[in-house]
């Protein structure tokens, strides 16, 4: 602490000397022992809540290491020396395996003690000249200065996955994660901080698709992608200001009935330079730049809207099923957005059926289930799309509100030649009417495919044998057709005219 003696003091000079970094200041022959001793008083307490405070926003209060903020000034110090000496570092970004069971298993407490240990190990196999952080979460962060080699980075990267698998005694139990590490190399993996972490996340989740605790390097390649992904995230952001996305619709026909019963709704871009493209080909662009969002409500509300079209021409009974992405679950603001849609359209909730993918679904069971049930309980229907490719516990479709199941394409393909297939379909349509769920066969193409569907139990249907995906114009003019004429489908047991189902491609 500073404190300034001096003969006057004007208010120009007070500001300078405070500005500068003295606590206080005193004026000679003013003084006497009392304000002397509050004077320094002050001075140290002032001093000590500056120091205070100075921590808390540069470190992390639960481990006490450097938090994000020092991290990267430190970081941004490390790259000026390194473009100045013209040496190299390397920035490993880690992320802990396992951490989310042990919150869910063990609570939060056990997890808080879980990064305090991780954050000790990573501390003591440091080198002086490098340094450590959290960033947030089970995120971590190690600055590797002055490396000599690809191999020596590797070695560290093993090193500190062999002490982070350790087992660690919490609460009387044996714990163990694990974690997996992203490496970027400077400078060809960036020559700043913003490119360098984030080439350092995206191959910290590439090492995550490895099986168990591993390590990945951003390459070139990786580079390739990133930037082929930033031109993506430009161009759909361009598709939206531009109205470049639309929608078509393929129905789903109940086959007792012969009638259409619900259509889905399919996204699709006509991109100025590739021409028309599927959900398929730019959906997981689009969810990793976080677009996915506001496509998403795009196409809730362009559905909404058409479905007031087919209500109006064929009355209520025709439910719109919608394709929904978990990254519009993380929305906060999903069910609000929702119910103002319906609102502006006059739309009941029952008249929408939101679809989900296995995979997506396993993968994000609690977040899954934390989001369907207030959306249920608003009325909307839910379906399991590509049943059969995943892993789903019977249990979880016994327990979620999930109305139907529609069975993957890919598991018709073998079913006139694989006995063994026809049994497996066989069997899952048998369980899922016997939870009281509705099945749902989809890419449906051939008679003996449909016949052999419906024969087993399954009765609502789509596919090219039935129609193509098509505009809201030609959706009507088949809704017409289906639901006047009776003889648009031919009878499974009686006719055995086989669709030409290449024609309608």
């Amino acid at each position: 602490p500073i404190v300034i003696m001096t003969d006057e003091m004007e208010i120009e000079v007070d500001r300078d000397v405070i500005r500068t970094g003295a606590s206080d200041y005193l004026i000679k022959g003013q003084i006497d022992h009392q304000l002397l001793e509050r004077t320094l008083r002050y001075a140290i307490e002032r001093k000590q809540t500056e120091i205070y405070l100075a921590r808390l926003a540069h470190y992390d209060q639960l481990t006490d290491i450097p938090n994000r903020i020092l991290f990267r000034d430190r970081l941004e110090h490390v790259i000026h020396l390194a473009n100045r000496d013209k040496t190299s570092f390397a920035l490993l970004f880690i992320d802990l395996n396992g951490f989310k069971q042990v919150n869910d298993n063990f609570g939060h407490d056990a997890g808080d003690a879980i990064i305090r240990i991780c954050a000790e190990r990573l501390s003591a196999c440091m080198r002086r000249s490098d340094s450590v952080a959290r960033m947030g979460g089970d995120e971590f962060t190690l600055l590797l200065s002055h490396i000599e080699s690809h191999t020596d980075v590797a070695h560290i990267a093993e090193k500190i996955i062999a002490l982070l698998s350790e087992p660690a005694e919490i609460n009387g139990y044996e714990v163990v994660v694990g974690c997996s590490i992203g490496v970027a190399i400077y400078p060809q993996a960036g020559r700043d901080a913003e490119s360098l972490l984030k080439n350092a996340d995206m191959a910290m989740y590439k090492a995550k698709q490895d099986e168990g605790s591993s390590f990945c390097f951003f390459t070139d390649a990786m580079n390739k992608n990133v930037r082929r992904q930033l031109r993506m995230e430009s161009s759909l952001r361009k598709a939206l200001k531009k109205n470049q996305f639309f929608l078509q619709y393929q129905p789903r026909v109940d086959v007792d009935t012969q009638k259409i019963v619900a259509v889905e709704s399919l996204l699709r871009w006509d991109n100025p330079e590739l021409g028309v493209l599927n959900a398929g080909d730019f959906i997981a662009s689009a969810e990793d730049t976080g677009l996915i969002t506001a496509i998403g409500y795009w196409a809730i509300r362009q559905a909404c809207s058409d479905l007031k079209v087919i209500h109006a021409r064929f009355g209520n009974s025709i439910t719109m099923a919608i394709n929904l992405s978990m990254r519009q679950f993380k929305d906060e603001r999903l069910v609000h957005e929702i119910a103002s849609i319906f609102e502006d359209y006059d739309i009941q909730a029952g008249d929408i059926e939101f679809e989900l993918t296995e995979s997506s679904f396993m993968e994000n069971i609690d977040l899954v289930s934390l989001c369907m049930r207030p959306l249920a309980f608003f009325g909307i229907n839910f379906a399991l799309d590509n049943f059969g490719t995943g892993s789903s516990s019977f249990l979880h479709l016994q327990r979620l509100p999930i109305s139907s199941v529609k069975l993957a394409s890919r598991l018709l393909t073998e079913l006139q030649r694989n006995a063994s297939d026809r049994r497996l379909v066989a069997a899952m349509i048998t369980l899922a009417h016997n939870l009281g769920k509705i099945v749902v066969a989809e890419g449906v193409e051939t008679l003996e495919q449909k016949r052999w569907l419906h024969e087993s139990g399954c009765t609502q249907m789509q596919g090219y044998f039935f129609a193509p995906p098509q505009s809201l114009e030609d959706v009507c003019g088949t809704l017409a057709q289906y639901q006047l004429d009776d003889s648009v489908v031919p009878d499974p047991l009686i006719d055995d005219q086989e669709c030409d189902s290449s024609a309608l491609r």
